[in-house]
């Protein structure tokens, strides 16, 4: 990865203590999504408890609602999309509080829904929707993302640009909530989106457009969910951290064993987690995946916890979310970061610390 000079960044830096809550359970945020397990399970099976931390899991209606909060210091960590440690650390939403990860969550776990109108103009892949497209320029496509600074965002324009779509000049890219992308494309308002689960499942069990793609087949193994914590959280007491991290490691571990998937669709499925039905869990969790239009597919590389080394935060998964961020200038205003600045985000170093202690127990 071409790598540029030093960024800079406006605004204070904030770098909170949480002393405060020194005695206090940890507050650890979280939006209800499937990829949002390893903390679920963490709490549930007594895997915080059994490392000797209290943990308080607070659910949390959005990724903005979390960016702000970590912030603020009102969350001691969360898990968070991959990008938002460097949104975080280098200010590109104005706020700018030096974050970290030392702990890649979940990988894979979007996927690419159409509209069942396209699927009625001849649409059954990238290919045929550009030829429709190019059919009919009267007509002004729209696909949407969830968030600017999101893989649902960058995975959607890649494919587009995949398949020779150039966002913004040949259709409309924009932004809607998860729970809000079902709604639009039902009632025409869009003609696509990428989504994290369990929303594809929620809109494709009920026939509301049909998945053209898996990202685990077209960007197998991007880095999606990271745990995240602030550099002074880390630095105030390094041995809580690894804690938490221990307790993640079991979690993922449990997350990723297929004879679990059942159970843990049953956990993620309740009032004060994700709150959807257990089938939409299940499509991408135990599968196979229902793609729509009569059409599955395996689900085993749906969502990866554990699995291939998908917790360790290399600098090649921060690459990615930058080179992403790059190529369709989604940051212009600040050159990329530097190779040292990509690593004090994506903390391999202290994962090493993880996999050292897990050693000597």
């Amino acid at each position: 990865m071409p790598l540029g000079p030093s960024t800079a960044v406006s605004g204070p830096v904030v770098s909170l203590t949480h002393s405060r809550r020194k005695n206090a359970p940890l507050k650890i945020g979280y939006v209800p999504m499937t990829d949002c397990a390893p903390l679920v399970v963490a709490k549930e099976k007594g895997y915080f408890e059994h490392h000797g931390l209290r943990v308080e899991l607070s659910r949390e209606p959005g990724w903005a609602t979390i960016r702000e909060k970590i912030y603020h210091g009102e969350l001691d960590a969360a898990q968070a999309p991959a990008s938002m440690v460097m949104e975080l650390s280098f200010g590109y939403t104005g706020m700018v509080s030096r974050c970290l990860t030392a702990f890649v969550t979940a990988h894979n776990g979007n996927a690419i829904t159409l509209s069942n109108d396209l699927w009625n103009m001849g649409v059954r892949d990238g290919h045929s929707l550009t030829r429709v497209i190019k059919e009919n320029p009267a007509r002004r496509f729209t696909f949407a993302g969830v968030l600017k600074y999101s893989s649902q965002n960058y995975l959607i324009r890649h494919w587009l640009l995949s398949h020779g779509i150039v966002p913004e000049r040949d259709v409309n890219i924009i932004m809607i909530p998860p729970p809000q992308v079902h709604d639009c494309l039902k009632h025409g308002y869009i003609d696509g989106y990428c989504v994290a689960e369990p929303w594809s499942s929620l809109g494709l069990l009920d026939n509301i457009g049909w998945c053209t793609t898996l990202s685990s087949d077209f960007s197998p193994m991007h880095p999606e969910k990271v745990f995240m914590v602030t550099e002074a959280f880390h630095e105030e007491d390094p041995e809580r951290h690894l804690a938490l991290l221990r307790a993640l490691w079991d979690a993922a571990a449990f997350c990723d064993a297929p004879e679990n998937r059942p159970e843990l669709s049953r956990l993620l499925s309740r009032s004060h987690y994700v709150d959807v039905p257990i089938r939409a869990l299940d499509n991408a969790l135990v599968g196979p995946f229902q793609m729509g239009m009569k059409q599955h597919v395996p689900a085993d590389e749906a969502i990866v916890f554990h699995r291939h080394d998908a917790n360790r935060p290399t600098l090649q998964k921060a690459a990615w979310v930058m080179d992403e961020i790059a190529l369709h200038k989604i940051q212009i205003d600040q050159p990329k970061p530097s190779r040292a600045e990509i690593l004090s985000c994506f903390r391999e170093d202290i994962f090493n610390d993880l996999i050292a202690s897990i050693s000597k127990n």
